[in-house]
């Protein structure tokens, strides 16, 4: 995207096809909408995804789990740094890659740890591998894990709203279904 490092975020409605820009960004909305079971349409700046669970964990495995989608989220958001940077460098970008491979902690029902795989097509000096490693460890989706965002919750039932917002501590989280990764329940 011209004038966007990183992971796009969203843009006003205003900025859909007409060659957005940083200034575009704002606060904006992806909307998920049941289907049935546990699948559900994403809706982001017009694009359509599809979530559900693994058959082991009571889905109908029609797309990647909330989880899988949020790795793949990062991978693809350090791909698009290294295409960025390799660009600026005038290097190659054909095929670039990025694996990723991730660990469910079952205890503590959350995502252990993550590790990016990144391939290039060809072999890079030293400086500019650098150049790319910054790259990828700058990365927004990167950022957001490692600095997370104050995150707001606001249930509406009929007439009633409540909102519930982030523990500074990180204490207090509710409990949780099991895991959204095909792994043993």
């Amino acid at each position: 995207m011209p004038g966007l490092r990183g992971s796009m975020g969203t843009v006003s409605a205003s900025g859909l096809g007409t060659g957005w820009s940083v200034e575009d960004i704002g606060m904006a909305r992806i909307t998920v909408k049941h289907r049935h079971g546990q699948s559900f349409d994403i809706q982001v700046r017009g694009y359509k995804l599809v979530s559900d669970e693994p058959a082991t964990l009571g889905g109908e495995d029609e797309g990647p789990t909330p989880t899988e989608l949020m790795i793949a989220g990062l991978a693809a958001c350090a791909a698009d740094e290294v295409v960025t940077t390799l660009v600026d460098l005038g290097l190659a970008l054909e095929p670039i890659e990025v694996g990723a491979d991730f660990a469910w902690d079952a205890e503590g029902r959350r995502i252990a740890s993550v590790r990016l795989h990144v391939m290039l097509p060809e072999e890079i000096v030293e400086s500019e591998r650098e150049r790319v490693m910054q790259a990828i460890l700058s990365c927004p989706a990167r950022k957001m894990l490692l600095e997370p965002p104050d995150i707001e919750t606001e249930l509406s039932a009929g007439k009633v709203h409540a909102v519930a917002g982030r523990s500074s501590a990180g204490a207090g989280w509710p409990e949780e279904p099991p895991p959204d990764v095909d792994s043993e329940p």
